[in-house]
């Protein structure tokens, strides 16, 4: 039996439900404390992630992913968004010299 977290009970705790991402929630009825003693991380695994934004990075919709992926597209935005917010904000020279933008070849004017 799970111990409370607040008054350190072993007994009178009983079951009161799941959260969202389906861990076993208790309430302690001596002190009326409602806790999970092994909480499931939520959200999606990390695999699905890189798959999204390989996708994306691909020229996929952000709509067709998320139904290609069967999640929200509105993860898949926040994904991208976190994904640009992580990259420096200037690439060296040497990392970009040939880039593809809507099919329009642009070459890089300092070689």
């Amino acid at each position: 039996m799970p111990v409370c977290p607040r008054c350190h009970a072993q007994e009178l705790q009983i079951k009161d439900g799941r959260t969202p991402a389906g861990s076993q929630r208790y309430k302690c009825k001596q002190c009326g404390r409602r806790y999970t003693p092994s909480p499931k991380e939520a959200g999606y695994d990390e695999e699905v992630r890189l798959q999204a934004l390989t996708l994306y990075l691909e020229g996929v919709s952000l709509r067709e992913v998320a139904r290609i992926l069967c999640v929200n597209h509105q993860s898949v935005a926040n994904w991208v968004n976190a994904y640009v917010d992580d990259m420096p904000e200037e690439l060296p020279d040497s990392v970009l010299e040939t880039a593809v933008l809507d099919g329009l070849l642009i070459f890089n004017p300092r070689k």
